[in-house]
């Protein structure tokens, strides 16, 4: 019997292949051994050595199954908190864009209402510069009408009537004021 055909034999008995190839490394295939032989050599390694050798396989075992769940536990918290990290600046960017936009719209406005208050100052110049003419050709009107009316006065008042004079000088006073 072969190295082979002996691994296949413990193999079909349950042995892992690594555990038979430890067992089987110590016998010499050259001499081509039968399955006695074979089976006499592993017996030793078949016995307590094995069972410690699987004990420590479980015990590995066990040891990277739990490290597997902590690292697909972690690898699951961190996708949570990457998605709500995604999730938070989603929504923020929403805010700020929302906040642009009413900043923006408002800005318009402002600047609509710049533009008729700035429209409506200088119409309200032009009128007030007018209104200033008026004013002034009013005035030099008014002027020109007291003028008139005390060179007038003065010539009534050189009459001799003192009742007219008196109605007149009371009149002149009244219009200025």
């Amino acid at each position: 019997m072969n190295k082979s055909q002996a691994i296949k034999l413990l193999e079909g008995e349950g042995w892992t292949t690594a555990d038979a190839k430890r067992a089987l490394d110590k016998i010499d295939f050259n001499i081509n051994p039968d399955e006695i032989t074979i089976r006499r050599a592993i017996s030793h390694f078949a016995g307590s050595e094995l069972i410690n050798r699987q004990r420590l396989q479980a015990a590995q075992k066990g040891l990277v199954t739990k490290k597997t769940n902590e690292l697909e536990r972690k690898e699951r918290e961190y996708a949570a908190k990457i998605d709500r990290l995604i999730n938070y600046q989603r929504e923020e960017k929403d805010k700020r864009e929302a906040e642009i936009q009413s900043l923006y719209s408002k800005s318009n406005l402002v600047e609509d209402r710049l533009k008729a208050t700035t429209s409506q100052n200088k119409d309200l110049i032009v009128v007030n510069e007018q209104l200033m003419k008026d004013n002034k050709t009013l005035k030099n009107l008014i002027d020109e009408i007291r003028l008139k009316l005390a060179i007038n006065t003065k010539k009534i008042l050189q009459y001799e009537d003192s009742e007219i004079r008196k109605a007149v000088i009371h009149l002149f006073k009244s219009t200025l004021g």
